[in-house]
């Protein structure tokens, strides 16, 4: 038995229209109703903490999630600049052209991780 592909991931967050901006606009993203994006087959929804399902209060330090997604290796260079300039913080910077692994790892706003990694 298998439950099928994953389809979508909710998001807990405090502030919904900054999460938005960050994903619409720094990573662009392609939009999926208010506050949901597509990552390919699967829908990312922006969730608002304070409901039963994700109470207003995360246990301590934890809730926080990674997203890993693939980029062309020529273009894993541009997204760290463009990760600099626009002030996201950058939790690991890639390597050295050509030394595995070659990924950039950045937090969102709410402190969840996003791995930008060179797909082969």
């Amino acid at each position: 038995m298998n439950p099928g592909a994953l389809a979508r991931v909710e998001l807990p967050c405090h502030d919904p229209p900054r999460l938005h901006d960050f994903y619409g606009r720094i990573l662009g993203l392609p939009p999926a109703g208010p506050y949901g994006f597509l990552l390919g087959a699967v829908e990312l929804v922006l969730r608002a903490r304070g409901d039963a399902l994700f109470p207003l209060s995360a246990p301590s330090g934890g809730g926080g999630v990674l997203l890993a997604l693939p980029v062309p290796e020529e273009e894993l260079d541009r997204w760290h600049r463009r990760m600099m300039t626009t002030r996201v913080a950058v939790l690991e910077a890639p390597g050295p052209g050509g030394t595995p692994p070659r990924r950039l790892r950045v937090a969102d706003p709410e402190g969840n991780v996003l791995e930008l990694f060179a797909a082969p």
